[in-house]
């Protein structure tokens, strides 16, 4: 957009200012005046729209009923990282995709006498998601994000005794109905703070056999995280 300070209307000077009687320097007055309003409006939804990119670090817990089909309930945590970018289109909406990697939570056992078990889930996800925030004053705000997680998991049992070591692992990948929510704060007008939970459940896949949805597997993963974005 561009607004110029030389504006011509009829019975004016070239250069738009005139000094007759009865207010003739309103009309340019009040146009310039209407080219720095809307250079201000203009600037203030450019700082509420653009691209963002973050990262952050906590806490996943794993959960999967009947490991292996033994009944044994796994329900473990570890330390977990993600990496995350998107597009604010609005200061109430926004676009999200993110890595998450879950850690290695792991179960061990050790009876004292050299026989010894470790059995981990290790859980990877790309998610997408809205994002609907809600702004309170200029440096708070509350979001809520559904979407959608592609999950990747490696399942691995260890089992030493005094004379055979014995290893198996399992790989399998899949869908995930996805939630998040958290709060935010706007330490500068680029840098910010997030403090959220998301949680991950297992999404029924379709059995062409049949012919309707069936559910694999009984799991679930959560995630408590803080993180710091960057605002573009």
């Amino acid at each position: 957009m561009k607004c110029s300070g030389s504006i011509q209307y009829a019975g004016a000077p070239a250069n738009g200012w005139s000094h007759g009687q009865g207010g003739a320097l309103v009309k340019p007055r009040f146009a310039l005046l209407a080219c720095g309003a809307l250079l201000i409006a203009t600037s203030a939804n450019a700082a509420d729209s653009g691209f963002f990119v973050g990262a952050g670090a906590g806490q996943m817990n794993t959960k999967v009923n009947d490991v292996f089909g033994s009944g044994y309930t796994f329900d473990e945590g570890a330390t977990g990282f993600k990496v995350f970018g998107g597009y604010k289109f609005f200061p109430w909406l926004s676009v999200e995709g993110a890595y998450i990697d879950g850690g290695s939570p792991a179960i061990k056992e050790d009876d004292g006498a050299g026989t010894s078990g470790r059995l981990g889930i290790d859980i990877k996800s790309l998610v997408a998601a809205a994002v609907f925030t809600l702004p309170i004053g200029d440096r708070f705000e509350l979001f809520i994000k559904p979407g959608f997680a592609y999950w990747d998991a490696k399942t691995s049992v260890n089992l030493v005794t005094p004379d055979f070591l014995e290893k198996y692992a399992e790989t399998d990948s899949g869908g995930a109905f996805f939630i998040g929510g958290g709060a935010g704060f706007k330490a500068t007008d680029n840098l910010g703070i997030r403090l959220e939970y998301e949680y991950f459940e297992v999404a029924p896949k379709y059995d062409d056999y049949s012919g309707e949805f069936v559910t694999e597997y009984d799991a679930s993963a959560s995630f408590i995280s803080a993180s710091f974005v960057y605002s573009f």
